[in-house]
């Protein structure tokens, strides 16, 4: 509970791989009214990245880890909850953000499930980033996407200012078919929709009263044949091999590979640099203000579908092969 006795609210973000969930968390504990948020961050595959780009005013991060949430035993999300409640000073709200992988709706029924839910926290606000350059095709190729967006409510049309007028009236209507009372808003980049607090807050007081859409047979992740491959390395690269190698993976194999993330050390700069890219459009490099790993580690994912893991893990030790002083993968 709150320090005030209240049951603590709960906000689910989820959102397809390279959606732009971890921007929009980003920016949600930069706001001053988030003080106090206790953060879960899922990721799937063996390698964790996110937990590190998270940035801003979170009292406690963790990193639930072995796959997405929607396929792991119950005891994952619960233990996290009951984790962060069991702190000295509990959470004034705990955001729990999913793989873009994973399917909400087992996710939120394991936390329906909790012994302490609506005592010590309140059933979670589902609030869903949608990619406005990507989502018409994501929605049509992966079912994951269109549970995400059928659980929602609170739906962020993600990159809304960069995407084409086309684009944007395509996914509102797509959303209105999944979801035709989930309430909408646009963010801009590294920015919180306008009013996007306040909506929380209704959105958490309604949330309760959603029906959950129903699994056909049972199912978690429909037929999409999701594929990781990661490393955590020592050494040192260059950002000329490192943008050889991404233009190579990304000619080689096109669209199957939807997320590619890194916090690498580059002998061009002092601090980590971090890659991300989403399908074939690559974001310029950034520096990671703070020191979250070791100071010659690099840690590197992709992620794909489609695709045999084995190629995608040979791809990722052809980069680990260029890093300079490299000792071994650790």
């Amino acid at each position: 509970m709150t320090a005030s006795g209240d049951p603590i609210p709960l906000i689910l973000l989820t959102g397809f791989l390279g959606s732009g969930k971890t921007t929009l968390l980003n920016a949600l504990l930069r706001d001053p009214a988030m003080t106090g948020t206790a953060v879960l961050i899922n990721e799937v595959g063996e390698i964790g990245i996110d937990h590190s780009l998270v940035v801003g005013a979170s009292d406690e991060i963790l990193l639930l880890e072995g796959g997405c949430l929607c396929c792991q035993p119950k005891g994952g999300v619960a233990e996290g909850i009951s984790r962060l409640l069991d702190l000295p000073a509990p959470p004034s709200r705990i955001v729990i953000e999913t793989s873009g992988a994973a399917n909400p709706v087992p996710i939120l029924e394991t936390i329906s499930q909790h012994p302490l839910a609506a005592k010590a926290f309140q059933f979670p606000c589902v609030v869903t980033v949608v990619d406005c350059l990507f989502g018409r095709s994501t929605l049509q190729n992966h079912i994951e996407a269109r549970f995400q967006v059928s659980a929602a409510d609170i739906l962020v049309l993600g990159k809304a200012d960069i995407a084409s007028q086309e684009d944007r009236l395509a996914i509102e209507n797509i959303i209105k078919k999944e979801n035709a009372t989930g309430k909408s808003v646009d963010a801009k980049f590294e920015m919180l929709p306008n009013g996007f607090i306040e909506l929380l807050k209704e959105g958490t007081q309604a949330s309760a009263a959603r029906v959950l859409p129903e699994l056909e047979d049972g199912g978690v992740h429909g037929e999409t044949e999701f594929v990781t491959a990661g490393a955590s390395f020592h050494g040192r690269l260059t950002a000329e091999a490192v943008q050889r190698w991404l233009d190579r993976v990304l000619e080689s194999y096109g669209g199957n590979i939807l997320r590619i993330k890194g916090i690498l050390q580059l002998e061009e700069f002092d601090q980590p640099a971090i890659l991300q890219s989403v399908r074939d459009i690559v974001h310029p490099l950034q520096l990671l203000n703070q020191q979250t790993q070791e100071t010659d580690r690099n840690s590197i994912v992709a992620i794909g579908w489609d695709m045999h893991p084995e190629l995608l893990q040979e791809e990722i030790d052809n980069l680990v092969d260029q890093a300079s002083g490299n000792t071994g993968q650790s």
